[in-house]
């Protein structure tokens, strides 16, 4: 999930083979969960890899059929648009379709699109804000080379510069940036969009933890224990109901939380209030609900900050839902 979060695209690998296919689809299975999964946080670019289909010689029936089945939960359930999916049918054993035009005469025969390079390097590279206040995401800690200690994240927003002062969220309290490295080289800084590792001083390692967020003194993330959010739920078995308890996954945060309060029931598409006050949500609703976790999280309203202000709400090791903060109680 942490790796997700951070994706600005995703490569959706499924295989070819007859019943394979069919278990990680099928409710339940695995595909349907990170389809979900990537664009609930918010990866709107995908490539489906549609592996093995040497194992059903170079079929063009089997490769249509799995893509007509797949475009039909990406669109009507993920939400995906039909212009950001691409469909690439490949095999990784032989690298058939990965790295240069098909040789093999069976998939020759019918498939003149892109192999999946191409796809991956036509992909649309999102805009950086890079204007807003500094944010970043802790998703790892760990002891350096020298004094001092770790932090592994993403810049979400804005820039960081080494010798800077920053917020450690959501403790309010004050440390440095002694260094910053992209990739394993030294940087003098890193800007929204970057995966960083950020050397800190002046502030204790065990009191930092994955999920907490580095940001500008001087505009600080908002820290609450309450907010409301829009979700929509996924194919859930048992009806939400006041109170419901779930894990929060934002980022890299993992946290317990409950359902507080059952605001409306929303149309899914226009997001129009259908009902006031259910006493209960199904299966592929829309709402809007108010969520109480037990510590202070930091949040950000998805209209301010995108990668922030979005989260998934799991039971059980299965995703149920995916939401949008709208606003800190």
């Amino acid at each position: 999930i942490t790796g997700a979060a951070q994706a600005d695209v995703a490569l959706l690998v499924v295989d070819a083979t007859r019943g394979e296919f069919e278990t990680g689809f099928e409710s339940g299975g695995q595909t349907r969960e990170h389809a979900l999964l990537v664009r609930s946080l918010g990866v709107s670019q995908l490539c489906v890899a549609i592996n093995k289909l040497d194992t059903v010689g170079w079929s063009e029936k089997r490769f249509l059929e799995i893509a007509s089945k797949l475009k039909l939960f990406l669109m009507k359930q993920a939400g995906y648009q039909e212009r950001d999916v691409t469909f690439v049918p490949c095999s990784g054993l032989t690298g058939e379709n990965l790295t240069g035009p098909p040789t093999e005469q069976e998939l020759k025969q019918w498939y003149t699109g892109p192999f999946l390079l191409q796809v991956i390097d036509k992909f649309k590279v999102p805009e950086r804000p890079v204007s807003k206040p500094l944010r970043i995401s802790v998703n790892d800690v760990f002891k350096g080379t020298g004094s001092g200690f770790c932090i592994s994240g993403r810049v979400e927003t804005g820039m960081v510069q080494a010798g800077d002062k920053v917020l450690v969220q959501p403790q309010n309290v004050t440390a440095s940036v002694k260094g910053i490295t992209i990739e394993e080289v030294s940087t003098p800084s890193a800007f929204a969009g970057d995966s960083v590792s950020v050397t800190i001083a002046g502030y204790e390692q065990q009191n930092m933890a994955v999920g907490y967020v580095l940001c500008d003194p001087q505009f600080p993330i908002p820290v609450t224990t309450r907010f409301q959010a829009r979700i929509v739920l996924f194919n859930i078995t048992v009806p939400i109901t006041k109170g419901f308890s779930v894990i929060l996954h934002q980022q890299s945060l993992v946290e317990p939380a409950i359902i507080a309060k059952l605001v409306a029931q929303l149309h899914k598409s226009s997001g129009e209030v259908m009902k006031r006050r259910p006493r209960c949500l199904t299966r592929n609703t829309s709402a809007l609900v108010v969520l109480e976790t037990s510590r202070p999280v930091c949040v950000e309203l998805y209209q301010d900050v995108k990668e922030l202000g979005r989260f998934m709400l799991r039971v059980g090791g299965a995703t149920i839902a995916a939401g949008l903060i709208t606003k800190v109680l």
